[in-house]
């Protein structure tokens, strides 16, 4: 991130932080006169008590209506408050990972798979991961779908190019990302919330025809009953039959009418949230086709989809007015108002039930894009790679480097696998950059599949999967060593390979856990298979040996090298690779420096 984008956030959140100040004395100021309208209202009707009861009534009403405004105003005013607090963490976070500061940054932990072809290997999840650095999602089910896209990214040349323009679409409407954040971090969504949601579907909800039929009539029938009775032609004693026959049925109802309003209510709070995220969608006009195919989405019959939510909204808190044992009685008793709501949702049910899913996928898709909109913003030095599909070359890049380096210190290096089968075997010494470099290379390219932007000047790519074997790690429970759960990895990637799946591999140190000739041997053969098998990528060994493939196969592999340099007796790491193989190792050195031998 340019210091210029630290400038930016750090005026934004300096701006928040001047509209929160007035709303906070606006507070201040509208608490204060509802104190003042209580006690006027309590000292007029103290003072006024001889005029009257017609003139108490007004003034006990005057008092209540403006009151009431005042907390309405109050808690709007409480929202936006809460809106800018929110604002206002969106910015700070982008300035403390700015400075590479992953202190309570969401981890994604959960989403974590040892088993999986590279994302322990790559550290995409877990502390200071690429989730960690890249995830801005107002919604977990944006979240989870940020982890799904970083499990599984696209290789398909045409869907990431359409996912590249919509990227770049999203990384100007900075203003939009921001707002859309800050409004999804206004209140806390649960994990269950989303299957609560789509729950909705699968409840029966609606009432018998006649029960129906019932609730239409009952505003009339009290309309011409309360008539009848005040005009005397009618005894009204009868209305308590019917208010009794009514609250006796909602009575005999509550249990199974109570367990669907627990489990509807708990999906309630997030159905605030997400009205006001689709309503952001919803007010904005995009070019890209990812963009513009999410904002169709979200439009039924020329009716937002905003506002449906919204009216399902107003029915739940509807229903939870019977809470309140005097409203449920009122309620029940007058308009059969359990039955009343439920056929209401049960109306909305068959309208939207169906499309239900796909408004919240689009939401969480939406969701992702301001995550890497975000990261493109960031990163104007980042280039979007251009996309083949005839594996010339598989991948090609200038000055990459790895995202999660801080740039002052970061050193960018190329590479170029001109097609399949080609291999690049890295050597150096330890600490030298192998590692670093490997992870380099497969973190850039799964940010290439996802449409997002890499840390490279210039990259080309043919996408296909990745798969990477850095740190295999043994299993107690399963009885696995950690050289036979290395084998196992193997023997998982040359099956895919044997079906012709298009995969790019990496590699650190074979077969680790056995003798130098027995891992030799091992390595050898199995880059042979490798090339046999159609395969591409690229190994890292400290096994010189491995140099020689090149000689055998010079069309397919070649040598490259990060070497350890000793400078006035201290050991100095350029990280620069260079073609060849390794001449310089260190451990000896640093054993003899460290003390830990004596020569």
């Amino acid at each position: 991130m340019t210091p210029e984008k630290a400038a930016f956030y750090t005026r934004l959140a300096e701006e928040y932080q001047i509209q929160l100040n007035k709303i906070q004395t606006k507070i201040y100021h509208i608490g204060t006169l509802r104190l003042l309208c209580v006690i006027l209202t309590g000292v007029s009707l103290y003072l006024l008590y001889p005029q009257g009861s017609a003139t108490l009534i007004c003034i006990g009403l005057t008092g209540i209506v403006l009151f009431c405004f005042l907390c309405l105003f109050h808690n709007k005013l409480f929202h936006q408050k809460s809106y800018y607090q929110s604002a206002i963490a969106v910015c700070r976070r982008e300035l403390q990972l700015l400075q590479y500061d992953f202190s309570g940054i969401g981890t994604g932990k959960s989403y974590q798979d040892n088993e999986h072809d590279y994302t322990n290997d790559l550290d995409i999840f877990g502390e200071k991961s690429l989730f960690s650095y890249l995830n801005r999602s107002a919604s977990l089910i944006g979240e989870s779908r940020l982890a799904e896209i970083l499990q599984n990214p696209y290789t398909d040349t045409d869907v990431i190019k359409h996912r590249q323009e919509a990227i770049a679409e999203m990384a100007d409407k900075t203003e939009l990302r921001i707002r859309f954040q800050a409004l999804g971090g206004i209140q806390e969504e649960k994990a269950a919330d989303k299957k609560e949601i789509l729950a909705l579907s699968n409840i029966s909800l609606s009432p018998s025809p006649f029960l129906r039929r019932i609730i239409q009539i009952l505003p009339f029938f009290w309309a011409i009953a309360i008539l009848a009775a005040a005009t005397g032609f009618m005894n009204g004693n009868w209305l308590l039959l019917p208010f009794l026959a009514c609250a006796t049925l909602a009575f005999a109802r509550n249990k199974p009418v109570t367990q669907i309003q627990t489990q509807l209510s708990k999906s309630l709070a997030s159905l605030k949230i997400y009205t006001r995220l689709f309503e952001t969608i919803e007010q904005e006009a995009f070019r890209s086709q990812a963009l513009s195919d999410i904002a169709s989405t979200l439009s039924v019959s020329e009716e937002r989809v905003s506002k449906r939510i919204k009216h399902l909204s107003s029915i739940l808190s509807d229903l939870d007015q019977r809470c309140n044992v005097i409203a449920f009685l009122l309620l029940n008793g007058l308009l059969l108002w359990d039955f009343r709501q439920l056929g209401r949702i049960s109306d909305w049910q068959k309208e939207n039930a169906r499309q239900l899913s796909s408004w919240l996928d689009a939401l969480a898709e939406f969701d992702v894009y301001c995550t890497f909109g975000t990261f493109c913003y960031n990163h104007p030095d980042y280039a979007f790679p251009t996309l083949n599909g005839t594996n010339t070359p598989v991948l090609k890049a200038e000055a990459m480097g790895h995202p999660l380096i801080d740039p002052e210190i970061c050193v960018r290096n190329p590479i170029d696998l001109p097609g399949r089968p080609s291999f690049i075997v890295v050597t150096g010494a330890n600490m030298a950059g192998k590692s670093t470099y490997l992870r380099t290379i497969g973190i850039n390219l799964l940010l290439a599949m996802t449409g997002a932007p890499v840390c490279a000047s210039k990259m080309e790519l043919s996408p296909c999967r990745l798969y990477t074997s850095l740190r295999t790690t043994d299993s107690l429970a399963n009885h696995e060593s950690y050289f036979f759960a290395e084998l196992k990895r193997l023997q998982k990637m040359v099956e895919r390979l044997k079906q012709e799946e298009k995969l790019f591999i990496i590699l650190d140190e074979i077969l680790k856990g056995t003798n130098s000739i027995d891992k030799q041997r091992g390595s050898l053969a199995l880059v042979e298979r490798l090339i046999k098998l159609n395969a591409v990528g690229v190994i890292a060994t400290h096994d010189l040996q491995l140099g020689i493939l090149a000689e055998q196969y010079p069309q397919h592999i070649r040598n490259f090298r990060f070497e350890a340099e000793i400078r006035q007796d201290e050991l100095f790491f350029p990280y620069r690779i260079q073609p060849g193989i390794a001449e310089n190792m260190n451990a000896y050195f640093l054993m003899k420096k460290m003390g830990i031998i004596i020569i």
